[in-house]
């Protein structure tokens, strides 16, 4: 996956190496001595990862790390460090202060590339959420997220419910949350039963690599625990290749030996948190979606929805072995200016919410309902000949005639009428422009048979054929 990084090393050979390394794989590499030059780099270009020594000559890697997350311009950026201590505090300082991981040295260049492929995959999956909701948010449809956090709930598996139960007693005292215990062998099959937990830590020894790789392959693939966080401990000589592996079978984070409990702890809350926050980005972008196609007074959907899923629709009905044939009346009220001015415009809100209720009880779960103007209505009716169509828009008529419109302050209900065009998909042969989308056809003669309809007294229905026919 291409991509920009940026590595800050003083030591020049280190980085011409690191950078052949990394443009053979077609990364875009951008260099820094120290620290300062690291920080201006990050906050002008914007890159897609970092690459940091432990050491720098104007500071340590936790200053750097600490004054990379003190920005929003760069506080999301992965940061990888490298480093040739082993010292277990160490490593959960650098964490602690904002590195995402640490590569110790030397090490091996599969898991070297593993790691950038697997942040990387994790910043773009984030930043095209972070921009969804930043357009929502732009629009007034996204509302700011909660401070409370639910504690997290995480599955420990291992190759033996023993082993699970260990690690579940050494971690009780460091994690918040819910810690539950499987083996290797029915873990899917538990977890799904259980409800998906938020992060999976995964024990992998020598003896089980294959078949737990397997179970992670198994994990990403289900709809259920798709979206879990998922720490890989792997254990043996050769753990820095299978931890490459994981990473690209899709773990979030992979240690192997000597990693503290401490520094498990740390990582499965990161990865919680990261859940927490990619659920929540995408219940914004789906709840703003929501917000985009639909009408914000009725309910209904709006035209933006409307006009594809008609010509869908449309192109249904042409493609279908059956008759060619689909119905859309247009539903306009009535002197709906003169409510407005007699009784306010919250009146006239108030008719046409309850207009849309009466509206959704009329059609069927098939038909497509929509506000497509002030007080104008949509509904198409797929698989609907001429006489359903106009029984169907007579019979609505009737009952928004004979249907008491409330107003608030008013002890007299309001009568509401409404006029109704109808047209065929059969109707279109009657306009002069062939190259005019069908449904846009149709609806304009759904829209003339209206407008014949106002003209000669309202509350009624008029077809399109019979205005042709005039």
């Amino acid at each position: 996956m291409p991509g920009k990084v940026l590595i800050i090393d003083p030591v020049a050979t280190n980085r011409i190496v690191m950078k052949v390394k990394l443009a053979e794989a077609c990364y875009q590499v951008t260099q820094a001595a120290n620290g300062s030059e690291g920080l201006s780099a990050a906050r002008s270009l914007r890159p897609d990862l970092i690459l940091c020594a432990a050491r720098l000559p104007d500071m340590d890697a936790v200053g750097f790390a600490k004054a990379l997350r003190a920005t929003t311009q760069t506080g999301t950026i992965p940061l990888v460090v490298e480093t040739v201590r082993r010292d277990p505090e160490h490593r959960l300082t650098l964490l602690k202060a904002g590195a995402d991981d640490i590569l110790l040295k030397p090490h091996d260049d599969h898991l070297l590339m593993a790691q950038l492929r697997n942040l990387l995959r994790m910043r773009e999956t984030q930043d095209d959420l972070n921009l969804r909701e930043g357009a929502s948010r732009a629009l007034g449809l996204s509302e700011e997220p909660q401070s409370y956090v639910m504690p997290g709930r995480i599955a420990i598996v291992a190759p033996q419910a023993e082993d699970a139960l260990k690690w579940g007693r050494k971690l009780t005292a460091h994690v918040q949350g819910t810690l539950e215990t499987f083996a290797q062998r029915d873990a899917i099959r538990r977890m799904i039963g259980k409800g998906a937990p938020d992060a999976v830590m995964m024990i992998l020894t020598p003896q089980t690599i294959e078949s737990g790789l397997q179970l992670l392959a198994d994990i990403r693939a289900k709809p259920e625990t798709r979206d879990c966080g998922v720490l890989v401990l792997i254990a043996g000589e050769s753990s820095q290749r299978t931890a490459a592996d994981a990473l690209d079978r899709g773990a979030n984070d992979a240690l192997c030996d000597g990693a503290t409990i401490r520094e498990i702890a740390l990582r499965l809350d990161r990865l919680i948190s990261r859940k927490r926050t990619l659920e929540r980005l995408r219940t914004d972008m789906r709840d703003g979606l929501r917000a985009a196609l639909t009408d914000p007074l009725t309910g209904l959907f709006n035209r933006r929805y409307a006009m594809p899923r008609f010509a869908a629709i449309c192109d249904a009905a042409a493609q279908s072995d059956g008759p060619d044939e689909f119905a859309a009346m247009v539903i306009d009220v009535d002197h709906f200016k003169l409510i407005n001015d007699q009784f306010g415009h919250a009146a006239g809100d108030t008719v046409l919410i309850h207009l849309a209720e009466v509206l959704k009880h009329a059609v069927s779960d098939t038909d497509l309902l929509a506000r497509i103007g002030g007080e104008e209505f949509l509904i198409v009716m797929p698989d609907t000949g001429r006489e359903i169509a106009q029984m169907a828009a007579k019979r609505l008529c009737e009952v928004i005639r004979e249907t008491p419109f409330n107003l608030p302050g008013r002890s007299r209900p309001l009568q509401v009428t409404v006029s109704i065009g109808v047209a065929l998909g059969s109707d279109t042969g009657v306009l002069v422009d062939p190259s005019q989308p069908r449904h846009e056809a149709v609806l304009d003669c759904a829209d003339k048979a209206l407008y014949d309809a106002k003209a000669h007294g309202r509350n009624q229905v008029t077809l399109s054929a019979e205005r042709s026919a005039a």
